[in-house]
């Protein structure tokens, strides 16, 4: 079997396992070793795996595949910097696919990616480097998504849609089909997007405008 190290031990972590779980359940595949966590000691113990060490230390694990489960609202725009400190390439990082998604053959998948139950993946999708498609999310036909993006719970991302890297689509929300969103934008919980979207942005609401800075 694989070993495995996951990086981060927030919410996401469970996601992992159980992910690691189903495919282990047709076809034992992936072992689990522990966690990589800039938050937690060394040693400490955390969902049944120790916690090796930071993410610096990613880099001397030889032997062991590794995948994120770093990401949320308020740190999204910082995945870039987070994977990077690892100091390892992508060719070190797994992608794991839940058995219960729905995946085309048409469709490209980068590395570190990680797909829940429920999930849809439409043909000729374009999926680039440590995405999180969070259980029931869709991604329609012909669409891209960059690196470092997270698609919460129930997202849609229609077809030709072109997600740059390190947003964040909030659960519910829908963005119409063929328009553009720039990197580092966040769509906030059941956003119906219409339009298109700048680098940065934060939009809310039916439909989705721009949420107005304090200040």
């Amino acid at each position: 079997m694989r070993r495995l190290v996951i990086l981060g031990t927030g919410g996401s972590a469970y996601d992992v396992l159980d992910v690691v779980d189903a495919i282990n359940a047709i076809l034992p595949t992936w072992q689990p070793v522990g966690f990589l966590d800039d938050s937690r000691p060394a040693g400490a113990r955390h969902l049944g795996l120790d916690v090796l060490g930071p993410l610096r230390e990613a880099r001397g694990l030889t032997g062991c595949f590794l995948v994120s489960a770093i990401g949320g609202e308020k740190s999204f725009r910082d995945l870039p910097r987070i994977i990077g400190s690892t100091g390892v390439g992508p060719d070190r990082f797994a992608t794991l696919i839940h058995p219960a998604a729905s995946v085309s053959p048409r469709a490209r998948l980068g590395r570190g990616v990680l797909v829940n139950p429920g999930v849809v993946i439409a043909g000729d999708v374009s999926i680039g480097d440590h995405v999180l498609l969070c259980p029931g999310c869709v991604i329609g036909h012909e669409a891209q998504v960059g690196d470092h993006v997270i698609l919460a719970p129930g997202a849609i991302v229609s077809g030709l849609v072109r997600v740059e890297s390190a947003c964040y689509i909030g659960a519910g929300a829908v963005i119409k089909q063929k328009l553009h969103v720039g990197a580092g934008s966040l769509i906030g919980m059941g956003s119906v997007v219409t339009r298109e979207v700048e680098c940065g942005a934060t939009l809310v609401g039916n439909p989705a405008r721009p949420l107005k800075r304090e200040g």
